[in-house]
């Protein structure tokens, strides 16, 4: 009798664990975006991040670079300790929209929090900017055949060459269910902030097309990984500031 009633005490203490447990575990990231994603209060929920090795031979540095995104609008973000570093140490993050639209979110020299709103134009091309990058892709990016697959998309090899130089470069490229231009116009916003490597493709690439490894004489990128990586940026707390204020 005494062993039956252990036996149920057991089942009973390790069903309340169970359950416990279950209470407690966090939220999957796509189901807390229905809940967090509140733009127009102010709040952007990032569910996955691309995380990129990086080495700038130039400067002598190796390191990542992550860029959250969210994937159903194609907004990222970048972190101050995960993407720019001390390049834009006055803004703790900064969120970049599909339509060219930058916040950034930081404090001034005197510790006073402020948001800036930019707006860059060239991160959206006009029709016939596109009809000229996709002749320039096809003219300088020749497919070498060789495809392999990239945390679920497909990459394609390439060799790209250029108007001025002898040189080329070979790399890779996936085309990705959200736009990459927020990305890619990050080279674009002055006296903010840089990336530790350049992402200057706007002139040639298109909107999904993803620079997934690189491999030139100043640099060397590769994806090391696409993943649920979530990032909640609240914007309401910064006042915002006109340029030129």
């Amino acid at each position: 009798m005494l062993r039956k009633i252990s036996s149920y005490l057991f089942l009973v203490l390790l069903v309340s664990g169970t359950n416990i447990l279950l209470a407690q575990a966090p939220k999957k990231p796509v189901l807390q975006r229905a809940t967090q994603w509140k733009p127009e209060k102010g709040q952007y929920y990032f569910t996955h991040a691309l995380t990129f090795e990086y080495e700038n031979k130039s400067d002598k540095k190796k390191g990542e670079v992550v860029i959250y995104v969210d994937p159903v609008t194609g907004t990222m973000c970048f972190k101050r300790e995960d993407s720019y570093g001390q390049t834009g140490k006055n803004f703790d993050f900064i969120i970049a929209f599909q339509d060219g639209k930058y916040i950034y979110c930081g404090a001034d020299e005197a510790g006073k929090k402020m948001k800036i709103i930019e707006k860059v134009e060239e991160v959206k091309p006009d029709a016939e900017t596109l009809k000229q990058q996709k002749e320039d892709f096809n003219t300088y990016c020749i497919p070498t055949g060789n495809k392999r697959k990239d945390f679920g998309w497909e990459s394609i090899e390439y060799e790209l060459s250029y108007a001025r130089s002898e040189e080329k470069d070979k790399l890779w490229l996936t085309t990705t269910p959200f736009g990459i231009y927020p990305l890619y116009g990050f080279e674009l916003i002055e006296n903010v902030a840089s990336l530790p490597v350049s992402f200057d493709y706007t002139y040639i690439f298109g909107n999904r097309q993803l620079l997934t490894e690189m491999n030139s004489k100043d640099a060397v990128l590769k994806l090391k990984s696409y993943e649920p990586n979530p990032f909640l940026a609240i914007t309401r707390g910064y006042p915002e500031v006109k340029v030129g204020d």
